[in-house]
């Protein structure tokens, strides 16, 4: 037994290593998953956007009410205040602005978090706007993400309509120099993407007559595997335009961003795949591919663990001898 065991062990661990991933993968059962104060930042931003959506619209109507009393008020300052307020009161459940911003390289990680995003602000009925930076290998990632989301909302509980593009979200797609594009959108949105995706005219889609420019975002959210990607959203979103951010990246990036969290610079941050599970848990979506994913990690390390232990005995027992 020891002899076929020195003569084969190289071929035993590939074959168990294989097999604990694929019983992982194949699993269908839901994983117990406690969701972190970090990934439960970003849930409850979306979860509670027409609420927080409101309090804007009341707190924007109270400060036009001061400035029609004020009789030295500027004229110009009024008529911005009274457009923004119409705008949002056609998007009652919020706007939410998505950026997608990896490479096939990290999509095992950050696809299940980009969908379950989108999936939550399609059951939440907010308006949704999908951007890529950095990266034009993104494009076509993140064009099957939102048409996959759109199109079935049966795998969240409550489940949602069909999403059409141009009404409900709008994905624009991939624009070079992306931090004069994002500055250029607290301008105008439309004059920063003339086209979406597809090449049609954003300036004349339904989703755009209650959105003109940064003012009218109500919650920023990039999912990057970049250095330096969710600083300029932090640069951009929070510091310039005062807008909540947060962040989803692989897991050897999360550890460098957790101060961010702890300032109030980010409401919420998701950490590799396991932040994506949680994400997906609180949701409710159904199948989830990032807790199936954990179950192959929870396999994998597993097997992991007891090989350190048998190499460890075999160790022992060799000194001994």
């Amino acid at each position: 037994m020891l002899s076929f065991w020195r003569n084969n062990y190289r071929v035993i661990i590939y074959l168990l290593t294989f097999a604990s991933v694929w019983i992982g993968l194949v699993m269908t059962a839901k994983l117990k998953i406690n969701a972190s104060a970090a990934t439960k930042g970003l849930y409850d931003a979306l979860e509670q956007l027409p609420v927080t959506h409101a309090a804007m619209i009341a707190e924007e109507e109270e400060k036009l009410q001061k400035l029609l009393k004020d009789e030295k008020a500027d004229p110009k300052a009024i008529t911005v205040l009274e457009e923004h307020i119409s705008r949002a009161k056609i998007n009652t459940n919020g706007v939410v602005l998505l950026n997608i911003n990896y490479n096939p390289g990290s999509e095992a990680e950050l696809t299940p978090m980009s969908m379950a995003v989108c999936r939550h602000a399609f059951r939440r009925g907010a308006k949704l706007l999908i951007n890529v930076g950095y990266d034009v290998m993104s494009q076509p990632l993140a064009q099957k993400i939102i048409s996959d989301a759109a199109l079935d909302g049966r795998s969240v509980d409550p489940p949602y309509p069909f999403r059409e593009s141009g009404v409900d979200y709008l994905f624009f797609g991939f624009r070079p120099n992306a931090f004069q594009v994002y500055l250029q959108m607290g301008e105008s949105i439309t004059a920063a993407y003339e086209t979406d995706y597809s090449g049609r005219d954003t300036s004349s889609m339904p989703i755009m007559r209650g959105i003109k420019d940064f003012s009218d975002i109500d919650l920023v959210v990039t999912v990057s595997s970049f250095v330096g990607g969710p600083e300029m959203w932090i640069n951009v979103g929070k510091t310039k335009f005062n807008k909540p951010v947060a962040s989803g990246m692989t897991a050897v990036s999360a550890s460098d961003y957790y101060p961010y969290l702890q300032s109030g610079q980010l409401c919420g941050l998701l950490s590799g795949l396991r932040g994506a599970a949680e994400y997906e848990a609180l949701v409710n979506v159904n199948p989830a591919p990032a807790t199936r994913r954990m179950w192959a990690q929870l396999y994998i390390h597993t097997f992991a663990i007891l090989l350190i232990i048998i190499g460890n005995i075999e160790y022992f027992l060799r000194s001994k001898k």
